[in-house]
Formats: structure tokens, sequence, C-alpha cells
């Protein structure tokens, strides 16, 4: 008989079980791998111990503070144009303190200035105001010499600013 052939033999049933087995068995391990481990329990703090007892001092009543004694009535204050004048005056009898300044060739005759007097007599500020350009030397002179002025027998009751006029040449 040629021509026909036969079939070729059929594994038997156990020989297609093992394979069966073995995918059962890897089945097994992945879901032993998978499977979610027993959860930690979570840390309870210890319980926090009571609070220390408070220690408290007695109280001691202190006597009531004695009432200040209210102060004198300001004076009434000084009009401005009052304390100008005031200031104006002790300016001219100062003023001779700067003919210790030089005073170099050329030099204008008579010098603008503004003069700021704190309340309590100090001089805060001097600004120089010359027709013509002073040299810078007679300048900080009498600035130094104007700034070191102190007022305070004047008795101002504010702060006050004025202008004045100095004779340089004279």
């Amino acid at each position: 008989m040629r021509g026909v052939r036969g079939r070729r033999p059929v594994p038997t049933r156990p020989a297609r079980r093992w394979r069966w087995v073995l995918a059962a068995v890897l089945l097994l391990l992945v879901v032993f791998w998978l499977w979610p481990a027993e959860p930690v329990p979570a840390l309870v703090p210890p319980p926090e111990p009571p609070p220390a007892p408070v220690v408290t001092k007695p109280v001691v009543k202190k006597p009531a503070p004695k009432k200040p004694v209210p102060k004198p009535p300001a004076p009434a204050s000084v009009p401005i144009s009052s304390q100008r004048a005031l200031l104006r005056k002790a300016v001219e009898a100062r003023a001779p303190d700067l003919r210790a300044c030089s005073l170099p060739p050329g030099a204008p005759a008579t010098l603008g200035t503004k003069i700021r007097v704190s309340k309590s007599g100090a001089t805060q500020g001097v600004t120089l105001s010359p027709a013509q350009p002073l040299p810078r030397e007679l300048a900080e002179c009498l600035r130094q010499r104007i700034l070191q002025w102190e007022f305070s027998d004047v008795g101002l009751s504010s702060d006050v600013e004025i202008f004045v006029n100095f004779a340089l040449g004279k």
C-alpha cells in the first residue's frame, strides 16, 4: 500500500498532563509572591505624662501707685515773630565771632545766611547764600563758627529758622 501513510501516534495523556501541573505550580508561586503581607500594626506613641503641677506664689496686693503731681501749665507760647526778634538780637551779639575767619581778597561784602535753631537752643543747621561764590575755606570757617553757637539763654518755645545778612568786611 503505497501512498497511504499512517497516522502518527497521538501522545498519551500523561505527557500533556505535566504541562498543566507545571502551569498550576507557577500560578501558585506567582500568587504566593504577590499575596499581600500581614499589615504591620501602627506604632502607638506612649501616652504623654501628666503636666507638672503648677506652683503659684501667693498673691500680694501692692499699694496703689500714687498719682503723679500735675505739671504746672506751660507758659503761653510766645509768637514766632517775637521769638525771631529775640533770636536775631542774640545772633547780632555773637556776630563778632565771625571776624576770626580770614577774608581773602575779592570776598563779598555781605553774606545771607539761614540759621535753624532747635527749641533747646542748639544750632541745627546753617545755609550760606552768598551773592558771589565764597572761597571754600571761608565758607567752612563761617559754617563751623555758626554751628558752635548755642542759644539756650533765649528761651525758645519751638524750633525757629531765621534769615540774617552778615557784613563780612567790617
